[in-house]
């Protein structure tokens, strides 16, 4: 493929945890390194989520992108795995251009983009569904992009502070347990962003005062972090971590963007990786080499925690 922006198709959840938005915003802050081809939504509400996603794309002058709803269920469980916090629609960004919400399915979008679009790669920063369903519409579809780049995976120790996670923090890949199988088993050249390394990485409170002080994106990235903020502190302190005072968004979303910008600041592996399901419970298992099972996945499994939130936080405040 000739030198120029990688283009990728940004499959989201966007709209409940701030990271999707950040992550987007992050996106939007790169054109010369990322070249946004679609954005699709998945579980839930997912054509709210599509409106989140039109009025940020507005925002920031992107009306040309093209935005789809997804799967709204998970393939197999319950729908109560897709739930949301109540604040969703309180993201929907005031903009007089909003990018267009087509009627074209989430898995038919990615299917006709990974055709139509040399060297693309699939982000995907919410349940694997939209990209399982895909596959169903074309089992060739690992052979027909350059890779896909997931935040999920819970490898080897996942913390809140000094708090360690029993598995199943990992909503991504977890909420919808047989889509991840399907999507992990397919073949594609994967790289996982691991909740390992996005629960040490996160937006500052200084960070998060300089971005009300830039340009209208980052202004409605900020307003939308201190919607977020309140119920990111119920949530993990109900878990039985403690959020560190600084912290005003985990940026596991944009952890995994800034891996296709610039990965300096991650550390990866590559790991020998079973995906099962234990209890009901998704397991990403890293296993000896030598057993010969497992599929080879590139893996983050350390992290420059106070680098990466650097560079995001100024991708994102130097984009106006």
């Amino acid at each position: 493929m000739a030198d120029g922006p990688r283009p990728i198709l940004f499959d989201t959840d966007i709209g409940s945890d701030v990271d999707d938005v950040l992550a987007l915003g992050l996106i939007l802050a790169v054109p010369d390194k990322l070249s946004l081809v679609a954005v699709t939504t998945v579980a839930g509400d997912t054509a709210l989520r599509a409106q989140i996603a039109a009025s940020l794309l507005g925002l920031a002058g992107r009306t040309d992108v093209e935005v789809c709803a997804g799967e709204s269920n998970p393939l197999l469980r319950s729908p109560k795995r897709f739930g949301a916090f109540g604040h969703e629609a309180d993201c929907v960004a005031e903009t007089p251009d909003a990018a267009t919400v087509t009627d074209e399915p989430a898995p038919e979008r990615i299917v006709r983009a990974a055709r139509e679009t040399e060297g693309l790669e699939i982000v995907l920063v919410g349940p694997m569904t939209n990209l399982a369903r895909a596959l169903a519409l074309d089992p060739m579809l690992p052979t027909r992009v350059s890779g896909i780049t997931i935040m999920g995976g819970h490898i080897r120790q996942v913390r809140i502070g000094d708090f360690v996670c029993a598995p199943g923090i990992d909503h991504n890949l977890c909420s919808d347990p047989e889509a991840t199988v399907a999507v992990l088993g397919a073949g594609f050249r994967t790289t996982l962003v691991t909740a390992d390394v996005t629960l040490e990485t996160w937006l500052s409170k200084s960070s998060l005062e300089a971005m009300r002080s830039a340009g209208p994106v980052s202004r409605e990235l900020a307003r939308q972090v201190d919607i977020w903020e309140p119920v990111q502190r119920r949530l993990f302190t109900q878990l039985g971590g403690q959020v560190d005072p600084d912290n005003a968004a985990y940026l596991h979303d944009p952890l995994t963007v800034l891996a296709l910008i610039d990965d300096s600041s991650l550390g990866f592996e590559s790991l020998q990786i079973v995906t099962t399901i234990e209890a009901g419970v998704l397991r990403t298992l890293e296993v000896d080499r030598a057993l010969s099972i497992g599929v080879p996945t590139r893996v983050a499994t350390r992290v420059d925690a106070a680098k990466a939130s650097h560079q995001i936080a100024g991708y994102l405040i130097g984009s106006g």
